[in-house]
C-alpha cells in the first residue's frame, strides 16, 4: 500500500511538522509512504519536492493567479490568517506527482489548488483530508473564535469587515463545498486531530454527509521522554534553585498563543519563577520578569531538552485545534497548565496529566502555576501522569496503526 501526503513543507510549522511524523510512523511500520511538498526542510529521500515549471507559459500563468490572489486578499482581509482554497500553482503541482493507493492533503495553504485537486486525480483513489485547523471546514480563516457563521455559508467575514454577505469566505466556502460534494462517492474522508475539531466540523454544512473521525497526532517518545532536570538546566544554563515556568508556540507573538496571559500570570505569581521560551520571534512584555528565550528551535532532541528544563509546562491558548506542544510536554513528564480551550483537554485531563482553568482567566492560571510549583507530590504525579498517558496514547505506533487501519478500510472500499 502506497500512500502520498501533500503537505507544504516537511518541518514548517506545526500541520506540517505532524504530517512529517505521520509519514515517519507508517514508514515505521512498514507502510510505503512518501511526501510532496512546497518546502523541504529534512534529508529524507522520501519527501519529494514540487519545482514549478521556468517555462514562459506556466510561470507566465503563476505570475497572473500569485498577483490576483495576492489583490483580493490584501482588499478585504483586515487582520488573521485567511487560508485561500486557490493557489497561484492552479493545479500544476500535481504535475509529476507520484503514484498512491491514498492520497493524504496535510497542509494545502499557497500550495495545493483545491478546485484543481481532485479534478486532477484518478478517480479510483481515495482521498484524506487530515484536518490540523478549521480551515478546510471554513470560508477560510484557520480559527472562527466565537464567529458561527461558517455552519452555513461564511459571508459577512469579521476579517473582512463583516458587511459582505457574498465576500471572499463565502465564495470560497461554495467553491469548497461544491469540490467536496461532487467527489463525495471517490472515498473522501475527514481526519481531525482532536474530538473538538471533530465537533466543529460536523457543524459545517460544507462537510454535510461526509465521513468525519478523530486520531490524535503522534510523537516519538524515546525522544520526548523524562530527563534529568538538574543536567538539562546545567546545559541551558539555567538557574538551577529557580522554579522554571516553559512556554512554547510556532510564532511565540501571536495573540491566539496567548503570552499577554500568560505574563499577567506571571506577575501574580507568588513562586518568582524563572520563564523560559521557545519558538519565532521574540516575546514582549517580559518587563520585570526573568526569562531567556532559546528561538525557533528546528531539532527534535534539542526540544526535549527544553521541556525538561521545566518543572511546568503553560499552554495559555485562546483556541486550540489539538495542542502539540502540551504533548510533548507530558511525553517528558512535564505537567501543564492550559486554558481549556479546544482540543488541548485531548492530552491535558485535569487532575491527571495537568490543570485546566478558563479561557482567558488569567488570575485562575496564576494560581494553577502556583500550585503545581508550591506543590511537588502534585507536580510529580501529574508528570508521571503524562507520561503514561502519552505513551499509551499518542505514540508514533498508535498513530500509524490508526492511520493505517483507515487506510485499508478505504482501499477496500475503491476496490484498488
Amino acid at each position: 500500500m502506497k500512500i502520498l501526503h501533500l503537505s507544504h513543507s516537511d518541518r514548517h510549522g506545526g500541520a506540517c511538522i505532524a504530517a512529517y511524523r505521520q509519514h515517519q510512523a507508517l514508514r515505521a511500520e512498514g507502510v510505503d509512504s512518501a511526501m510532496w511538498v512546497r518546502q523541504k526542510f529534512t534529508q529524507d529521500p522520501a519527501v519529494q519536492v514540487f519545482r514549478p515549471s521556468l517555462r514562459l507559459g506556466p510561470r507566465s500563468r503563476r505570475l497572473w493567479r500569485r498577483r490576483a490572489l495576492r489583490n483580493e486578499a490584501q482588499c478585504v482581509v483586515r487582520g488573521g490568517v485567511f487560508i485561500d482554497d486557490r493557489s497561484e500553482h492552479g493545479g500544476d503541482e500535481l504535475t509529476g506527482l507520484p503514484p498512491a493507493d491514498v492520497i493524504n492533503v496535510q497542509s494545502f495553504w499557497k500550495f495545493i489548488d483545491l478546485p484543481s485537486l481532485l479534478d486532477g486525480l484518478p478517480s479510483e483513489v481515495p482521498v484524506v483530508f487530515t484536518m490540523h485547523e478549521m480551515a478546510p471546514f471554513t470560508g477560510g480563516c484557520d480559527y472562527a473564535r466565537d464567529c458561527t457563521r461558517f455552519h452555513e455559508g461564511c459571508g459577512c467575514c469579521p476579517l473582512m469587515g463583516g458587511r459582505d454577505d457574498n465576500d471572499l469566505s463565502h465564495r470560497s466556502w461554495l467553491r469548497k463545498q461544491a469540490v467536496f460534494q461532487a467527489h463525495r462517492r471517490r472515498g473522501l474522508h475527514f481526519v481531525a486531530d482532536s474530538h473538538w475539531l471533530a465537533d466543529q466540523a460536523r457543524q459545517s454544512g460544507l462537510l454535510e454527509g461526509l465521513p468525519i473521525s478523530v486520531i490524535h497526532y503522534g510523537l516519538d517518545t524515546n525522544v520526548y521522554r523524562p530527563l534529568d532536570r538538574s543536567t538539562v538546566r546545567d546545559q541551558l544554563q539555567i538557574p538551577a534553585h529557580r522554579p522554571v515556568v516553559c512556554f512554547a508556540a510556532a510564532n511565540v507573538t501571536d495573540s491566539r498563543k496567548g503570552m499577554r496571559q500568560l505574563v499577567e500570570a506571571l506577575q501574580q505569581s507568588r513562586q518568582d519563577p524563572f520563564l523560559l521560551t521557545w519558538g519565532q520571534n521574540y516575546p514582549e512584555g517580559l518587563s520585570g520578569i526573568d526569562h531567556l528565550h532559546l528561538g525557533a528551535i528546528g531539532n527534535e532532541h534539542l526540544m526535549a531538552l527544553a521541556y525538561n528544563a521545566g518543572d511546568v509546562f503553560v499552554m495559555p491558548s485562546l483556541q486550540e485545534a489539538f495542542g502539540q506542544t502540551a504533548l510533548e510536554s507530558i511525553a517528558c513528564g512535564v505537567p501543564v497548565v492550559a486554558f481549556e480551550a479546544g482540543g488541548i483537554p485531548d492530552t491535558v485531563r485535569h487532575e491527571e496529566t495537568g490543570l485546566l482553568v478558563p479561557v482567558g482567566d488569567s488570575s485562575a492560571l496564576a494560581g494553577s502555576i502556583d500550585r503545581l510549583l508550591g506543590d511537588k507530590d502534585l507536580a510529580g504525579r501529574l508528570g508521571v501522569g503524562g507520561r503514561e498517558h502519552a505513551v499509551r496514547n499518542f505514540s508514533m505506533q498508535v498513530n500509524a496503526q490508526a492511520y493505517i487501519e483507515l487506510y485499508r478500510s478505504l482501499s477496500a472500499g475503491s476496490g484498488s
